[in-house]
C-alpha cells in the first residue's frame, strides 16, 4: 500500500518570489512560475494554485504588535503564510519552489515549514534540485544553506546601509526626484517655490494656522511636484523635513540614516513624524551638530527650529489662539472688570462682534461682554478699532521699556535639555544593543521581552521631556527679540499671527468701567497684565 509520500500530488502549490521589482513588471516571478510548472509536468504533479509574491523581501523584518501589547520582529509575507495554512489544511498536497533562497531567508520561516512536513509528510521540492525536506539529510542541508543565505542578506544590508550612512554624513544624500523648492539638479533653489516655503514657515511660526498655510500654497498658483493639488498632509511633511533647513534627514532606524525610496518616502516620513519629534529626524555628527547637505537651504536652521517648536506646542493642544476667537485681534484677551452685584469683577472674556450702530445704522465692530446667560454681565462694550490700536501701542511701548540687554542673552540651552539628551542617547544605545543581540542570537527572547518594553517606555518619556525643554528654550529665544524685530513680524502678520505675538507677552487686558468723558476714549480703563520678561 502506497504512503502519502509515495503518491504524486494532484493539487500542489507553487511558490514564486522576487525581492525587488520597483517597476512591478513581474518578469522574475513569471519566469519562476514557468519553471515550476515545467518541473511539475516532469514529475507528473498537478499544480492547483500559485502563491506569487512580487517585490517582496524574505529577509527584512517588521515590528509587529502582539495581542498582549508586546512587540516582535517578523518577516511579513501574506502569500507564504497562506501557503502554509493551505498545506496544513490539505488544500494543497505538495509544494514546488524555484530554490530554497526563494522560499525563505529567515530560519524561523524554514522551521515553520519543516514542522508541517514532519507531521503531514507531503513533499516539498525545488526546481534547482537542492531542496528535500522529507529526509534528515535534506533538512540539515536546508538549514545550512539557510544560514548562509541569511548571512549573505545581512552582509548585503550592512554594506548598503554603511554606504548610505557615508553618503548622508557627507551631505550627498539626495531625494530620487526633484523636491518642491529646488531645481531639477536637486541642489539649487527654485526662487518662487523657495519663497513660498519660507513664507509658510515664518507665517506658521508667527501664528498662522494650517488652513491659512494650505491656502497660501493653493492660491499661489504653483502646483506640487507630483499631483494636481495641495493637501495639508503633504505641506506639513514637507515643511517639517530637516531638508528645508539644509540638514540631512534621518529616516532610518537603529543608527542607520537610510534614504527611503520614492515609493515609500511619504509613508516613512509620516510614520517618523508621528512617532518622534521632527527635530530628532535630523542627522547629527559625532559632536551632536547637524549634518549639512550640499543643497541650498530654503530657511535658516533657527527659523526651522522655531517652526518645529511651534508645531509641537500646537500638537500638544497648546494653541496660541482659541479656535473660536481667531477673527478679531483681542477676542478673549480682553477681560470685563465691571463689578457684579457681590462686588467681584465679572472677569468674562469679551468677544468681537460685527453689526450696525443702533442709532445711525452704520456698520461697526465692537468688543462686548457676553450676556448673563453666557456667563458674562452683558454690560461692557468697546469700539474695536480704538481698542486694537491702543493695545498695539501699549505692546511696543512695553517692549521699548523692557527690552533685554545683551548681558541677558545666553547661548546655553539649559541643563535640563542636555541632561535629557544624554539620558535619551543612553537609553537608545541600550535598545539598539538589545535589538542587535536579538537579531544575532546573543540575547534570548526571555531577556529581550523582560527589558525592552521598559526601555521603550523610558525612551518615549525622555523624548517628551526633551521636546518640552527645547520648546521652553525656543519660547525664550522668541521673546528675546528686539522691538524692531517684533515690529517687522507684526507688520507682516495676519490677525492670527498678531494674536500669537500678543500671547508671547500679554496674559490679559482688564477692561474697567469707563469714566464719563463725553465722546472721548478712556485709555485708562484698559489695564494690560504682562507676562514676565525673560532674564
Amino acid at each position: 500500500m502506497a504512503t502519502s509520500s509515495d503518491r504524486k500530488p494532484r493539487q500542489a502549490g507553487g511558490y514564486v518570489r522576487i525581492s525587488n521589482d520597483p517597476l512591478e513588471e513581474e518578469k522574475g516571478v513569471t519566469r519562476q512560475r514557468e519553471d515550476v510548472e515545467a518541473l511539475a509536468q516532469r514529475l507528473g504533479w498537478t499544480v492547483g494554485k500559485i502563491y506569487p509574491e512580487n517585490d517582496t523581501s524574505a529577509y527584512k523584518r517588521k515590528r509587529i504588535e502582539l495581542p498582549d501589547g508586546r512587540h516582535v520582529w517578523r518577516v511579513v509575507r501574506p502569500e507564504f503564510r497562506q501557503m502554509l495554512r493551505d498545506y496544513e489544511d490539505g488544500v494543497i498536497d505538495g509544494i514546488i519552489v524555484y530554490d530554497l533562497d526563494r522560499l525563505a531567508r529567515q530560519p524561523r520561516d524554514l522551521e515553520d515549514l519543516i514542522d508541517l512536513v514532519d507531521h503531514y509528510r507531503r513533499p516539498v521540492v525545488g526546481v534547482t534540485g537542492s531542496l528535500d525536506l522529507m529526509t534528515e539529510n535534506g533538512k540539515a542541508m536546508a538549514r545550512v544553506l539557510m544560514a548562509m543565505a541569511n548571512k549573505s542578506s545581512a552582509d548585503t544590508g550592512r554594506r548598503v546601509s554603511r554606504e548610505r550612512i557615508q553618503r548622508a554624513r557627507e551631505g550627498r544624500s539626495l531625494p530620487p526626484n526633484r523636491a518642491f523648492g529646488w531645481e531639477e539638479d536637486r541642489l539649487s533653489r527654485r526662487p518662487k517655490e523657495a519663497a513660498l516655503v519660507r513664507k509658510a514657515i515664518l507665517g506658521f511660526t508667527a501664528g498662522e494656522n494650517w488652513s491659512t498655510v494650505t491656502r497660501m500654497f493653493i492660491e499661489s498658483g504653483i502646483p506640487p511636484v507630483s499631483g494636481k493639488t495641495w493637501y495639508l498632509t503633504t505641506i506639513r511633511n514637507m515643511l517639517l523635513s530637516p531638508r528645508v533647513a539644509g540638514i540631512v534627514p534621518y529616516w532610518g532606524r537603529d543608527g542607520s540614516a537610510q534614504q527611503a525610496d520614492e515609493r515609500d518616502a511619504d509613508n516613512a516620513k509620516r510614520r517618523a513624524l508621528v512617532s518622534t519629534s521632527p527635530r530628532d529626524l535630523a542627522l547629527r555628527d559625532e559632536s551632536g551638530g547637524y549634518v549639512r547637505g550640499k543643497w541650498s537651504r530654503l530657511v535658516t536652521v533657527e527659523q526651522w527650529e522655531a517652526f518645529v517648536a511651534e508645531y509641537e506646542r500646537r500638537k500638544e493642544g497648546k494653541e496660541v489662539t482659541s479656535g473660536r476667537t481667531k477673527k478679531y485681534l483681542l477676542s478673549g484677551l480682553l477681560r470685563c472688570s465691571r463689578p457684579r452685584a457681590d462686588g467681584t469683577p465679572c472677569g468674562r472674556g469679551m468677544v468681537g462682534l460685527a453689526g450696525k450702530h443702533p442709532r445711525t445704522g452704520k456698520p461697526r465692530k465692537i468688543y462686548k461682554c457676553p450676556s448673563r446667560n453666557m456667563g458674562g454681565c452683558g454690560s461692557s462694550q468697546r469700539e474695536m478699532t480704538q481698542v486694537d490700536q491702543l493695545i498695539e501701542d501699549l505692546l511696543f511701548l512695553h517692549l521699548e521699556e523692557n527690552q533685554p540687554g545683551e548681558s541677558d542673552e545666553s547661548p546655553d540651552k539649559g541643563p535640563d535639555e542636555h541632561l535629557f539628551a544624554e539620558q535619551l542617547a543612553d537609553v537608545q544605545d541600550r535598545l539598539r544593543a538589545m535589538r542587535e543581540g536579538m537579531r544575532d542570537g546573543n540575547v534570548s527572547p526571555e531577556s529581550f521581552f523582560a527589558i525592552v518594553p521598559g526601555l521603550e517606555t523610558q525612551e518615549k518619556q525622555l523624548i517628551a521631556s526633551l521636546s518640552k525643554a527645547r520648546r521652553v528654550q525656543a519660547d525664550r529665544s522668541q521673546r528675546m527679540k528686539s522691538p524692531d524685530q517684533v515690529r517687522a513680524d507684526w507688520d507682516e502678520a495676519t490677525v492670527p499671527g498678531k494674536r500669537a505675538i500678543l500671547s508671547q507677552y500679554l496674559q490679559a487686558v482688564m477692561v474697567h468701567p469707563a469714566r464719563r468723558m463725553g465722546r472721548l476714549f478712556d485709555h485708562e480703563a484698559f489695564e494690560p497684565v504682562w507676562k514676565p520678561m525673560p532674564c
